[in-house]
């Protein structure tokens, strides 16, 4: 989205409370509405409420198919291991991981939204997923019986109660890893499975990588919006490679939760888990996609950026010898902020999809 956010300042509406800290039985209870929304079902008291009941009822009661009255017909999904379109798609798609995963339940850790326009809602959803792995599936390979628990953030676009676009990230990296099985493994079989189809249905990626080098999805951040700061940083770090200069945004004892098992404390933390990625991926461009804040309690403010970053694997390190080949990243970021300083840093992206790419998979 490439216009300004303006439909509403960010820090109004605060009876439309963030679930953080709010035991399940209270953010499920009935109620009179607290928000109007036009369009959506009654049973929803205001936007937060409307993301944690439609999952909990889909995943925790098992109504798949509310899904379809919760996507639009037409609805995009973008995900790093590629697109999915419509409503029927993401119930097939939710019954194919309830059957491989059928003790699944979800639990919402956050909601940072926004109002992009009237009517039109925003959500930056951030779940950590719980599971036993019972069915073979071609992501995660045979049963194992094993238990896992993966964090994941779901960015949707909603309007009249259907979600009409959605950006999901997930640490599936994690996943594999609690399950015994070899990242690089899955990675060549669905990079081999990639190669043996019609190469022109992996055109999104090329496409992706394109708007990412071209910015010409960049968000435009209001004047006193929090979420400059950590964009700034973003910026400077990936655009600039003036780390220590980006690092300043953090406390010095900033908590960070990273994809596979990357969680540490302070500025030099950060700025390592930047230089992996900084390290291995030449020719980098950085583009900041949507941004969404809202009002914590004790006076702290949640931030959420969504963002990508596109670059040649001409560094050797995290990811093996150098493949040549231009990977993309798609991102979220959730802030806890205090005041102008982060004091907690939660991103989220796939990165058994990055091997994926690096491997030949996903296309040219």
């Amino acid at each position: 989205m490439s216009a300004e956010i303006k439909a509403f300042e960010w820090n109004q509406q605060p009876q439309v409370r963030s679930p953080v800290g709010r035991p399940l039985s209270n953010l499920l209870a009935e109620g009179p509405p607290r928000q109007e929304l036009p369009g959506f079902d009654p049973v929803y008291r205001d936007f937060v409420d409307y993301i944690i009941r439609c999952t909990h009822r889909i995943w925790e009661q098992k109504d798949v198919g509310l899904c379809r009255t919760h996507y639009s017909d037409d609805a995009r999904l973008h995900t790093l291991s590629g697109p999915v379109v419509g409503a029927e798609a993401v119930v097939q798609n939710t019954i194919g991981a309830l059957g491989v995963f059928s003790d699944r339940v979800v639990v919402g850790e956050d909601v940072i939204w926004s109002e992009d326009a009237p009517g039109l809602f925003y959500s930056s959803h951030r779940i950590v997923s719980r599971s036993t792995h019972w069915g073979d599936d071609q992501l995660f390979g045979p049963a194992t019986g094993r238990s896992n628990g993966a964090m994941t953030i779901a960015d949707c676009l909603v309007r009249d109660n259907r979600i009409v676009e959605e950006w999901l990230v997930r640490d599936n990296l994690r996943a594999v890893w609690q399950l015994g099985g070899s990242a690089w493994e899955i990675a060549h079989s669905l990079g081999d499975v990639d190669l043996a189809g019609a190469p022109e249905r992996h055109d999104w990626r090329k496409q992706a990588i394109s708007a990412t080098r071209a910015k010409d999805r960049a968000a435009q951040i209001p004047a006193g919006h929090p979420a400059a700061i950590p964009a700034e940083m973003l910026g400077l770090a990936l655009n600039e490679d003036l780390f220590g200069q980006a690092a300043a945004a953090l406390t010095p004892a900033v908590e960070i939760r990273w994809p596979s098992n990357r969680h540490g404390f302070g500025r030099g933390y950060w700025i390592g888990c930047l230089t992996q990625l900084r390290g291995a991926l030449h020719e980098p461009a950085w583009n900041l996609e949507h941004v969404a804040a809202r009002p914590l309690p004790h006076g702290e403010t949640a931030v959420a950026l969504r963002w990508s970053l596109a670059g040649v694997h001409r560094g050797a390190g995290i990811w093996g010898p150098p493949s040549g080949r231009e990977i993309l990243i798609m991102a979220v970021s959730h802030y806890r902020m205090r005041g102008n300083v982060i004091v907690e840093d939660i991103t989220v992206f796939d990165e058994l999809a990055v091997l994926r790419q690096i491997v030949g998979g996903l296309g040219a």
